[in-house]
Formats: structure tokens, sequence, C-alpha cells
């Protein structure tokens, strides 16, 4: 492999790419990975190509249409990049990317994606159509090669990073995590909910995950954010997480992350009416959003999808128990996910 050409669409995939590029120093220390990338996969050693320009994160299958043109801009200068001997990693955002690992692979070049599409949430159907996409696979959850075992594709497990992510906890008592989500339509959706949920609540000190790329200043001028007074920090997102002794939080990875540190979580998630109508509709065979129930089959944590208020969401910070720790690392893995994502990675290249 001569570099790693990479591309990312979102936070959560900035982060797993960090981390994956860290692992990689370790086993291949001299592989150059350049692309389409975040601010942690930059801070971990990533470089950006020329023509490629930063897209504001998207949410939901009505938003993402704005950001289009430019996520086409940056597919031709992926594409014009290529070199042979490259292998082209994607993560994530399927909807964006099996249409640029086709391309890339249908001029010999190698691809490999990081994070299986939902199939079990999101056209089950679509596994042949992943599998043209990639030679390689790269998996967070036990049960997803399985749905590839009909394709061909070297679909592989690797765990999930939540795993590894969960540092020492040194749990505040009163201590409330403000997770409203890093997307600026999440921003709009969740933040002004959470904190005057906040502000009404008990809580002796309310901590706001900053996502990286947010500016706290635009958190800090909010009249919710001022309300609050003394008692508000914003705070990176582990932080927050080490701290919390309860949290409300938007769905995403961050709910697998709280639970894995045993932080009980209250998840509140809103997208436009256009795409909750669009999901409802598409999405069968799937009664919960929040991940902990998704994997668990049940309400292992209250999730409110779409409906709720400042009422629901006291109500129920005020009952929420602590989340099934153990019984959700069973299923997520032993740590060391980015380390055998590496491994996996390096050893499916020729040469």
């Amino acid at each position: 492999m001569n570099r790693l050409v990479v591309s990312t669409a979102e936070a959560s995939g900035d982060h797993l790419l960090a981390e994956l590029i860290v692992a990689l120093r370790v086993e291949h220390n001299q592989l150059p990975v350049v692309g389409s990338v975040g601010p942690l996969a930059l801070a971990a050693g990533a470089t950006v190509l020329p023509g490629i320009t930063a897209v504001p994160p998207a949410m939901g299958l009505v938003e993402v249409l704005r950001s289009i043109p430019a996520h086409r801009r940056n597919r031709r200068a992926l594409l014009e990049a290529l070199r042979p001997g490259d292998t082209l990693l994607t993560v994530d955002s399927p909807d964006l990317h099996l249409g640029l690992a086709r391309e890339a692979r249908r001029r010999g070049i190698r691809t490999v994606g990081y994070v299986s599409p939902q199939l079990w949430a999101w056209r089950p159907g679509r596994a042949p159509a992943v599998a043209k996409a990639f030679d390689q696979l790269l998996c967070l959850f036990s049960f997803e090669p399985a749905m590839y075992a009909s394709t061909g594709l070297d679909a592989r497990w690797v765990g999930h990073p939540a795993v590894d992510r969960v540092g020492r906890s040194t749990r505040e008592p009163g201590a409330l995590a403000l997770f409203p989500g890093s997307r600026p339509a999440e921003l709009r959706r969740h933040l002004e909910v959470f904190l005057t949920a906040a502000r009404r609540s008990a809580a002796s000190t309310v901590l706001l995950a900053a996502a990286p790329g947010i500016d706290p200043s635009a958190l800090t001028a909010l009249p919710g954010f001022v309300a609050l007074g003394p008692r508000i920090t914003v705070v990176p997102g582990p932080e927050a997480i080490r701290r919390a002794e309860r949290a409300l939080a938007k769905s995403g990875t961050v709910t697998l992350e709280l639970a894995m540190a045993g932080v009980p979580t209250v998840v509140a998630h809103r997208v436009s009416p256009l795409t909750y109508w669009l999901g409802r509709t598409l999405v069968r065979g799937v009664t919960h959003l929040a991940l902990p129930n998704v994997l668990l089959n049940r309400a292992a944590v209250p999730e409110f999808v779409q409906h709720f208020d400042v009422d629901t969401l006291l109500g129920a910070l005020k009952t929420v128990e602590a989340p099934p720790t153990l019984e959700l690392a069973r299923l997520l893995g032993e740590p060391g996910a980015a380390r055998r994502a590496a491994r996996a990675l390096l050893g499916g290249a020729a040469g």
C-alpha cells in the first residue's frame, strides 16, 4: 500500500479515523494518510488533499441535500488524486461513500469501508450493493459480518471503539452533562430545550459538551446558557462523560459511550418533520433509536424521539437508572478496536 486515501463526512467518522490513524502509526509508521478529513484526523497526522473543501455536517435525509454539491466536488478531487497502489478508506456515511468506493474499485483501487451501513434498520437488501463497493468492510458490531456471508465480501468484526473511550470516572455529585450534538441542525433542535431542562433541574453543575470544531462562544452567548449562570461550563465531550452523574443526550455514538461509562442517560432526538416521516415510512422492524436500546432490543435507557418537552425530560432525569454496562460490553467486544481495524486494513493490503 503506497498511501491510504481517506474520506469522512461527520464528526463521529472523524473521531473513528483519528483513532485508526494513531493505531496505524503503531503498526506502520510511514504510511501516508491523505484525503477529506476533519480536525481530529488532521491532529492525528492526516493531510488534506488539494481541492478538498470543508463541508458542514448535515443531519437527516432532507438536510443533507444542501451539502450534495460540495460533496460531489470533494468526490471528484478524491478520484483524481488516486494512484496505483493506493487504498481508499471511507468512514461511515454510506449514502455519500458507496458511489465513490464503487468508482474507485472500478479503476482498480482497493477499497475499504469502516463501519457497516445499518442494514438491520435500513434497506436490508442492500448487502450486495455494499459488497460491490468494497473489497473489505470493518464492522463495529458482532452480528454485522453475517449479513454479508452470501456476497463474498471480506467483512470483519473489529469491535466498537466506545469500549476504549471510557476513561477513569471522576463522577461529580449533582453534575448533569448535556450532549445536544455537533451538527448545526442538531444544535438548533436540541440545545435550547436541553438548557431549559438543565436550568429547571436540581443539578448543581451543568456540563455542556462541545464537539470538536464547535466555537464555545457560539454556545455561551445563548439565552438559555446565560440563564444558568455559574452553574454551567462548556467542556470537551470526554470530560463531560467522566464527570457526569447523569446525562441528557441526543441519539448517536455518545449514547454508547455514556452507557459504557455507567452514566444514567436520557436520550432525546429530533429531526425535521419530513425526515421523521420518511424515516417512519422507510425503516422497518426497528422500534428504538438509541444504540443501547437497538443492540439490546429493549428500552434499556429512556428515549424520546421527535415528541418531547422540558417537563418530559425532567421527569425522566429524576427516575433514570444506571445503564446495563456489562451486558452491552459483551456485544461491543474487547478493548483495542482501532488496533484490530488497523491490522485488518494492513493485513488485507497487497504487497
